[in-house]
């Protein structure tokens, strides 16, 4: 069931990720049926499960450092294969996910904005939405899923354009660059959420995870670090993101220009530290406890469950929250095994075809 087996502990930490996706969600489920009963204290106690946007910094962390470590592996790298890929990964439960809406829009059961819908089918939510929009949050959650797919575009394309060399070095720019935009932008608009989610404010984050795929046999050989992956203290950064997360959800008590330039950033250091901690050391409690079989099993199907929690989590939608959860659980488990399933055999399908092919081909006797 793993679907990345070579890397250890890597769906396990997914799980975790969609998990803080949920309990976000949840919280705001919650806070929208009491909110008129809530204390101020319930209130704060309320903001602080309101852990989505790291776990979905911390897919973005992934996403950068296991898409580099398979690029790695290529060479040369094949931009045809991996938009291929990447395609038949990503595109078919997507758009259905966005179809069923679509039809349930044009049966009159929900509210739907084309402009919305056309923002989400073209992967660029994360420019051009209206969060005010009847149909928001049927789609908000895409705005992570078009960064992805922007990353996906960008950076094998900067790799093999630039070479490996000059691309990682754009790389390590993105990481530089992104915290100063992010500036840049509360600057001029000090009410701004950090959690707008265009590419040029959340890219370090998936910067981050391509500089440790690149850089970790390096890194294993300094001591210093060697020593620091071969402790128990990478346990500590989990405790330090959560913080972060937290401070930003009371922006009374912080700088918002150092929360945005260098918060975030640790952040974003404090997830890829523990990422390759939680690969390196498989085998230890924490290890053991990422890889167990349903832990993994819910990594495996995240992506469905994050296309899926969106609309049954809807503060709107009238019926217990067990009921929802259940809801989001089976439509999660229909999408994996009737449509990203089958896709990821139809890609497999189509591979074993051309490789079948090129070992047919005759051999010259040039070449011979």
């Amino acid at each position: 069931m793993r679907s990345t087996r070579s890397i250890p502990s890597l769906d396990g930490l997914r799980a975790i990720s969609i998990l803080l996706v949920i309990i976000s969600h949840v919280a705001v489920d919650v806070y929208h049926d009491y909110a008129q009963t809530f204390t101020r204290n319930e209130s704060i106690f309320q903001n602080l499960f309101l852990v989505g946007h790291l776990g979905v910094t911390v897919f973005f962390v992934i996403s950068g450092f296991l898409i580099t470590t398979l690029l790695l592996q290529e060479e040369p790298i094949s931009l045809r294969r991996f938009y291929f890929r990447r395609t038949l990964r990503i595109f078919p439960p997507y758009y259905f996910y966005l179809g069923v809406i679509l039809t349930l829009g044009l049966a009159g059961l929900i509210s739907i904005d084309w402009s919305n819908t056309i923002a989400a089918f073209t992967y660029t939510r994360n420019y051009f939405f209206d969060e005010g929009s009847t149909d928001a949050w049927y789609l908000a959650h895409t705005w992570s899923l078009c960064v992805e797919e922007q990353f996906y575009l960008i950076f094998p394309a900067t790799l093999v354009l630039l070479g490996k060399r000059w691309g990682f070095g754009v790389v390590g720019l993105v990481l530089v660059a992104c915290p100063v935009v992010r500036l840049i932008y509360v600057i001029n608009d000090p009410s701004i959420s950090v959690e707008f989610g265009r590419f040029e404010t959340v890219a370090d984050a998936l910067a981050i995870g391509c500089l440790l795929a690149k850089g970790r046999p390096r890194l294993h050989e300094v001591l210093a670090y060697k020593r620091l992956i071969g402790s128990s203290l990478p346990l500590l950064t989990p405790v330090v993101a959560v913080f972060i997360t937290w401070l930003g959800n009371f922006p009374k008590y912080y700088s918002k220009p150092i929360y945005v330039l260098l918060l975030l950033s640790v952040q974003n250091i404090c997830i890829a530290i523990f990422l390759d901690w939680a690969v390196t050391n498989a085998e230890g409690r924490v290890g053991k406890l990422l890889n167990l079989r349903p832990v993994v099993f819910l990594g495996v199907i995240s992506y469905s469950v994050y296309l899926w929690q969106e609309p049954f989590l809807n503060p709107d939608l009238s019926m217990p929250l067990v009921v929802k959860l259940l809801l989001v659980f089976g439509a999660s488990i229909v999408s994996f095994y009737l449509i990203e399933r089958p896709s990821l055999r139809f890609r497999r399908f189509l591979e074993g075809r051309k490789s079948k092919r090129l070992t047919l081909v005759p051999v010259s006797r040039e070449e011979g």
